[in-house]
């Protein structure tokens, strides 16, 4: 019995009125309910069960509940009247449950005892007290007149803080605040309730008149930062880190819904660089690398490990449809003119049931993953459930609209043309004319200038006594804007329809609609002592920004922590998406950008386009075959880039379908009071089907396309570890655990695909079996790879404030020789908590409440591809037969692990009440035994070789700092900042190499991206100007067949052609990729209930070539390319004499040092300077751009919902509307005007080259959540 009571006291009960009789059945009642609804949440029992020894003799109460508070690490909470000062007792316990300790010792004294949360609630029965006479009775009874008391709290960033402790001080009673930091419980005026919780002070609050509280929590320095997930799943304090560490809770990278957990973290993780190929489209790749580049020209993006389990995040579908790793640029020597991006395997991980993320950012954070972790790691924790009264319902809805909110600077002024606008200066005779003596359509094609002046001829036209070859020069088929200006008169279409000639200036909208995305989120969550349960189901569907594409998002997760016994424990994890796709924007040459930056002029009519391209019949119409239409019509102008568009856009489908279960099993066994053995299995399985469907273009319905490719992806990994642990080692200062372990991982890709061949047997079959012809042998791709690990770590501590940890792990690989394949690497950290360790810190600083030094070393490395050592046949197909074909690269087996050595030194500082929170981290580090691909001579019969060379070194700084500037009862403002630097230098490469080429882009001529001694990494190279004494060098434009200068006369005037650069004999170097500084700052205002969020984040310095922006410029499109058009040049007389003010002088000198005065056409300035292909050079560093922007990334305003209002409806426990945004603007960049500052082709090591990238995008919408 929790009460006893004497005879002469139930005397005195029953000869008390009825009303005070039911009021004590109703005391009674209501202490044992709240004990009841207490006891659930507050998960108590399992400090009551835990054992132990001691032995006391004639000691104070409070001697002996400071051993126990040592022995057991309990924490007791009880009245100044509670304990009998004087008593003294003796006590004898051996491997004795907590429970019975606490009998023997409380129960003759008449003092009771529950462990609420973390603690051991004391006190002595009040109706003993009162029975004694130490209160009138009628008083007591009127106390227990409750009422009910509602609150919320949070911490100091105005987070609400879910597993608070909320007891009435000095009773039993209590309960424990949801995962909307809410709480309620019954109490009387003039309680006071204690809350507590793990990493804060505990605080007091005073109940009075009102019945719902709004509380802050400070955090307590002690326990700053008090639970992270480490390397290999293992939960450690910060303050005991010698390392850098950055956690981010779901909540945060969910706060504005964002659609990938890569977009979730951008902006808020120092040293985490994230890009995304093409400038962010939905659904699409992103590249998360780790304080900048570790391999030269080899992978560098983190290891993902999701629940212990580590997940394939190549690029989804690259074999199957890209051609392999090349098309991402994710392999040495990578073209990245074109390919199309259906993302990776992050994608797949739902942000809806993230709980954290923690970046392990350095070597030694991160050197128990070995090889595969050798560029950091990024650890995902999903939701598992909490302990709560039943099952709990939570429900969210979200849609946002997406939106194409910027496109390029267009000039809206000239239409289609060249040759003409070379010619004359009048605009009516830029016109072709047709037989009918109509005007035509332009375009630069061969014989559009039938009639007039103008004559065409093998290098254009002729009407010159020194031919000026011009527009083969710049060799531009078609689709360029130098035309006549606008006038709305009518044209002859090459469809032979007349239409206005005029400007279109949303003729790129019918390309780019909106889109949106919408998601529904349901999850079941639940627990008590037995453990916690979750499971959810996430539905997303998303229409992309460019027309028929879109994507449908099926997730199922299950996520759970029980208790199986009281030593074993189990952490069960599975999630099974099911993801289908219609279509992805392209990247590169390829994407619809491409055509609107090179082929489709200003007067291009995409309605014109829609109609033209299918027949009434249904079949195509092919724009470019000139019997399609009729003979007196121009051919069509606008070249492959957007000939029969829409006919591609909608008959020609790419679908793809995605089948993926990840899922883990973790057990837990608390062998005894020092031994742990935890052991755990993975798996990440995915199974994708890529369909490619090209409809028939004729009536029969036989002259279509069938192509299907099947990939599955298997990755497992099993672990084991025993832990052995002793506290209070050689004195009570010291503490001490060692664990040891064993790893395996495994993985295996395999990708086959097949297509059909010749016509369809059977009209609109998609089938691999209905080709005319025998298909050829089916394209087969196999990745097989496995690691065998064993680890070890030994965590010593003195006084809580001195730490360190040693550890060594050692990998055998498959992928290397045996003679190579075993590499060991150790790290050590340290970590001290001078503010502890010091005595009189406190008293000398007391605005400093908190502070650290970190110190660590680690060595990392990591091995290399599979069949990389042994030379290997190749599959191939000959004539229709399968064939075997040898590797143009010479394998050579003794291959070594790449390695990595680092230091690292940190600070970290909380100040002001911890108000005020710093972090600041340097490091140094030196990658060397890379493995890079190194020419071989023609004669060897090999075209390269792999070896071990070559040395990168990698050093930077970053800061992390919070701020709660205003913190008030109804108002707070909290302050986030991160930014960090980092330099990527090139130490060596191998003897006799100058340098390696990381990718190209735009040919020969083109751009590049090289790693070269001495030089940062991620330099751009390209063609570029030559100085004469400060001067550029220039030269007439010359014959390129002949190599004659270019002349023209008029009235027996001889006139200078045109003008071109001197340029560089080879590339140099024009730029570099690098940004000096990235970073982000996020603001967040809360008013009583609604609270308004906002991110910005940026890149500061560092260079992007922009091929969109040469190709706009030299195409005529931009409005930079008005000036001498509209009047704005010097004088010039144009070849058939006409004259205007829109001639150019090049600022520049000859080879001999003479000055240029040379008036030439202003299409020299443009075309000569921004994109001509291979005719001639052009200086690429026209085009590179220091690329620093900010951009206002997230805004969330959302307003919870008053709990009064919310409990009307019998149905809801929380609700809260968001209106949010994401990508919303930039707020500077120092790009031109209309580019992408985020838009680089693909997610592979060349990220300076953009081409084609998709527009500005960005989204809004709102978010409705919802509590059962």
């Amino acid at each position: 019995m929790f009460y006893q009571l004497n005879r002469t006291a139930m005397k005195k009960i029953y000869s008390t009125s009825f009303f005070m009789k039911a009021a004590l059945v109703h005391y009674f009642l209501t202490l044992a309910i709240s004990v009841v609804a207490s006891a659930a949440p507050a998960n108590g029992q399992g400090i009551l069960d835990k054992k132990i020894s001691l032995t006391v003799e004639n000691e104070t109460f409070r001697t002996v509940l400071e051993k126990i508070s040592r022995k057991a690490g309990v924490k007791f909470s009880y009245t100044r009247n509670t304990l009998p000062e004087k008593e003294k007792v003796s006590l004898q316990a051996k491997d004795e449950t907590l429970a019975n300790v606490f009998t023997q010792l409380f129960q003759p004294y008449d003092i009771q005892f529950e462990a609420i949360g973390s603690q051991v609630v004391l006190k002595r029965s009040r109706l003993f007290t009162l029975l004694k006479g130490e209160r009138d009775l009628a008083a007591a009874i009127e106390t227990t007149r409750f009422k009910k008391v509602t609150g919320i709290v949070r911490d100091a960033s105005g987070d609400p803080v879910p597993g608070v402790t909320v007891v009435i001080k000095g009773t039993r009673k209590g309960s424990s605040t949801d995962a909307n930091g809410r709480f309620e419980l019954e109490a009387n005026d003039n309680d006071v309730l204690e809350l507590s919780a793990i990493g804060f002070k505990t605080i007091s609050l005073h109940i009075t008149a009102e019945t719902d509280y709004a509380v802050t929590m400070e955090t307590d320095e002690k326990a700053l930062g008090e639970v992270v997930v480490t390397a290999m799943g293992v939960k450690r304090s910060p303050r005991s880190l010698g390392y850098a560490v950055q956690k981010v809770t779901g909540d945060d990278i969910n706060i504005a819904q964002a659609p990938t957990i890569a977009q979730g973290l951008m902006g808020k993780v120092a040293g985490l660089n994230i890009s995304q190929a093409s400038g962010g489209v939905e659904g699409g790749s992103s590249r998360l690398v780790i304080r900048g580049n570790t391999s030269l020209t080899g992978d560098n993006r983190a290891l993902i490990i999701v629940d212990g389990v580590a997940i394939n995040n190549d690029p989804v579908n690259n074999n199957a449809n890209n051609g392999g790793g090349g098309a991402v640029g994710t392999q040495q020597g990578a073209d990245v003119s074109g390919y199309n991006d259906w993302g990776t395997g992050l994608n797949f991980i739902n942000p809806e049931d993230i709980e954290d993320v923690t970046v392990l950012k350095g070597p030694a954070a991160a050197a128990l993953y070995g090889a595969r972790g050798a560029n950091g790691v990024i650890l995902v924790t999903r939701k598992k459930g909490e302990k709560r009264k039943g099952l709990g319902v939570d429900y969210s809805f979200s849609t946002r609209k997406t939106q194409v909110y910027e496109f390029l600077d267009f000039q809206n002024s000239y239409g289609s043309g060249l040759v003409g606008s070379m010619w004359t200066a009048d605009q009516q005779k830029q016109f072709p004319v047709n037989v009918d003596g109509q005007r035509m359509q332009i375009g630069t094609y061969s014989g559009s200038f039938a009639a007039g002046d103008y004559k065409t001829g093998a290098w254009g036209f002729l009407p010159y006594a020194n031919p000026t070859q011009a527009w083969n020069i710049f060799s531009f088929p078609s689709g360029l804007s130098w035309g006549p200006r606008f006038d709305n008169q009518p044209v002859l279409w090459y469809d032979g329809v007349q239409r206005p000639y005029s400007a279109q200036p949303n003729n790129w909208k019918d390309y780019f609609p909106d889109g949106n995305v919408n998601q529904h989120n349901i999850s079941v969550s639940g627990g008590g002592d037995f453990g916690t349960i979750r499971f959810s189901y996430t539905r997303d569907d998303s229409k992309a920004n460019i027309q028929n594409s879109n994507y449908k998002n099926n997730t199922f997760n299950l996520g759970s922590s029980i208790k199986i016994s009281k030593m074993l424990s189990a952490d069960i994890t599975a999630s099974y998406v099911n993801y289908t796709r219609l279509n992805t924007p392209p990247v590169g040459a390829g994407a619809f950008m491409a055509g609107f930056s090179y082929a489709a002029t200003r007067d291009y009519r995409s309605d014109v386009e829609r109609m033209n391209n299918t027949r009434a019949d249904g079949s195509q119409r092919d724009v470019t075959a000139r019997g399609n239409f009729p003979a007196n019509a121009p051919p069509y102008p606008y070249y492959s880039y957007m000939a029969n568009s829409y006919w591609n856009i909608y008959q020609n489908n790419t679908t793809f379908n995605r089948n993926q279960l990840i899922g883990g099993l973790k057990l837990t066994a608390d062998i005894t009071d020092w031994l742990t053995a935890t052991a755990q299995a993975s798996l990440d399985n995915s199974s994708d089907g890529t369909e490619i469907k090209e409809y028939p273009k004729n009536i029969q319905g036989t002259t279509g396309a069938y192509r299907e490719a099947l990939s599955r992806n298997l990755s497992r990994n099993m672990n084991a570890m025993v832990r052995v642990f002793k506290d209070n080692l050689w004195d009570k200062s010291f503490n001490a655990s060692l664990t040891g372990g064993v790893e395996s991982y495994y993985r295996n890709d395999y990708t086959v695909s097949n297509s059909t061949k010749g016509n369809f047997i059977k009209p609109f079959i998609f089938a691999l079996d209905n080709g005319a012809e025998a298909p050829d042998p089916a394209r087969e791709i196999r990745f097989t790879k496995k690691i065998n690990s064993a680890f070890g770590f030994l965590d010593l501590s003195y006084k809580n404030y001195l730490f360190l940890q040693v550890t060594g792990r050692n990998d055998w690989s498959s992928t290397l020789a045996k003679t190579n394949n075993s590499y060991f690497y150790p790290s050590a950290n340290l970590s001290y908590v001078f503010t502890d360790g010091i005595s009189s810190m406190q008293n000398a600083l007391p605005w400093l409440s908190f502070g650290k030094l970190s110190l660590s070393y680690a060595e990392t490395g990591s091995d290399t591809d599979p069949y990389s050592i042994f030379n290997v046949l190749n599959t191939a197909n000959f004539n229709g037969q399968a064939a075997q074909t040898y590797p143009a690269q010479l394998k050579f087996p003794g291959i070594e692990p790449q390695r990595s050595r680092q230091y690292e030194i940190g600070l970290s500082l909380g100040m002001f009440n911890n108000r005020l929170n710093m972090e600041v981290t340097a490091y140094t580090m030196k990658t060397f035994n890379q493995i890079l691909t190194n020419a071989l001579p023609q004669s060897s019969g090999w075209t390269s070789i792999q070896l071990n060379r070559g040395e990168l070194g990698n050093k930077g700084i970053e800061f992390i700092i919070n701020a709660t500037p205003v913190s008030t009862k109804n108002f707070s403002w909290s302050i986030a900042l991160n930014g960090a630097h980092a330099q990527n230098k090139i130490l060596a490469l191998d003897e006799g190499t100058d340098d390696l080429l990381l990718g190209s882009f735009f040919g020969g001529s083109g751009v590049s991206q090289r790693v070269k001694v001495g030089e940062n990494y991620g330099t751009i190279y390209g063609k570029d100007y030559t100085y004469l004494n400060g001067k550029r060098v220039v030269k007439r434009a010359v014959n390129p067949e002949t190599g004659e200068e270019l002349y023209y006369d008029v009235n027996g005037t001889r006139y200078a052609a045109g003008t071109q650069w001197v340029l560089s004999g080879s590339e140099v170097a024009i730029g570099n990729s690098q940004p000096f500084l990235t970073g982000g700052i996020a603001n967040t205002f809360r008013y009583k209930s609604l609270s308004l969020y906002a991110m910005v984040d940026g890149k500061f310095g560092g260079d992007t070539y922009f091929g969109t922006y040469a190709a706009a410029m030299g195409n005529g499109l931009l409005n930079e390319t008005l000036k001498e058009r509209d009047g704005g040049g010097l004088p010039y007389i144009y070849p058939d004499g006409t004259t205007a003010n829109t001639g150019v002088m090049f600022d520049g000198v000859f080879a001999d040092g003479k000055p240029n005065t040379d008036v030439v056409s202003y299409h020299w300035k443009y075309l000569g300077t921004y994109t001509s292909w291979n005719h001639i050079g052009v200086p690429r560093s026209e085009s590179v751009f220091e690329n620093t922007w900010m951009k206002l990334r997230e805004v969330a305003l959302t307003y919870q919902l008053p709990q009064n209002l919310v409990r009307k409806t019998k149905i809801f426990q929380n609700l809260s509307l968001s209106l949010i945004g994401r990508d919303l603007f930039y707020i500077f960049t120092t790009i031109p005007k209309g580019l992408n500052p985020e838009g680089v082709n693909g997610i592979g090591n060349m990220q300076g080259i953009e081409y084609s990238s998709m527009p500005r995008i960005r989204s809004f919408g709102f978010t409705v959540r919802a509590a059962l």
